[in-house]
């Protein structure tokens, strides 16, 4: 029943993703990460023996336990990659709040006008 369940969680993901990304309101890198995850969803529900056979491969005794660990790592590489394109933003946010301050500050030089406060 749990495989069941999987594979049409991971196809009504997929269907999910597809949607987001069509429409744009996910970016199309990000989509690349969420589709592995996808996959994975659906492969444990579609053939599940295979990670049975990785577990055993590992010396992992209860197979569905790999998935969960597997399900955390990912999720942990996931939050910090999402740190690290946020504090690149920021950065950027910061750098054109610099600049258009700069511009406004010429603009009232040369117009004499102060700026407009918004």
């Amino acid at each position: 029943m749990i495989t069941v369940l999987s594979a049409i969680f991971g196809v009504l993901l997929a269907a999910l993703l597809l949607f987001l990304v069509r429409r744009d309101q996910l970016h199309i890198s990000h989509g690349l990460g969420w589709t592995l995850a996808i996959l994975l969803c659906a492969l444990l529900g579609f053939a599940p023996r295979i990670f049975d056979a990785m577990a055993g491969l590992l010396g992992v005794s209860y197979g569905p336990i790999l998935v969960v660990a597997l399900s955390i790592a990912a999720l942990v590489i996931k939050a910090l990659l999402t740190d690290i394109e946020v504090s690149k933003m920021r950065g950027r946010q910061q750098r054109l709040i610099q600049k258009i301050a700069l511009l406004e500050s010429a603009l009232q030089e040369i117009t004499g006008r102060p700026p407009i406060d918004d």
